[in-house]
């Protein structure tokens, strides 16, 4: 995620609840494996099946926007959310300020982010969706 952004040109700054984690265990490398050749394509989804790979192995969610990706992950049993969720949930939480929020999501957009909601609509997309 943290490498993702950065391509981009945003930062997450150092929050306290980000770890940078690597997989490089032969259970994570042999998961990786089998991740990649359900959700990845010529130099597409790498990042994808990493990130479900480490979830699999340690029990955790993982955070992907890839639509395909998650409709695979999910029909291999992976409990997977959207960023956009991430991000309504921080807000839900107290962890996060609407203001915070939508500005984050309009930034991730007008970096080629494809969502389901413009800039500016953050907020009422996830109200209108349950998230909020």
């Amino acid at each position: 995620m943290v490498d993702e952004l950065s391509s981009y040109g945003l930062s997450l700054g150092s929050p306290d609840w980000l770890e940078i984690v690597h997989v490089d265990h032969l259970t994570e490398l042999q998961a990786l494996m089998r991740w990649m050749e359900r959700v990845s394509g010529s130099k597409t989804n790498e990042g994808e099946a990493t990130v479900l790979a480490w979830a699999e192995i340690h029990g955790a969610v993982s955070v992907i926007d890839d639509g395909d990706a998650r409709r695979i992950a999910r029909l291999h049993g992976m409990s997977v959310w959207g960023s956009l969720r991430v991000i309504a949930t921080a807000i839900a939480e107290g962890e996060a300020t609407e203001y915070v929020g939508s500005t984050l999501v309009d930034a991730l957009v007008d970096s080629g982010a494809y969502y389901p909601c413009a800039p500016g609509q953050f907020i009422s997309w996830a109200k209108h969706n349950g998230l909020l």
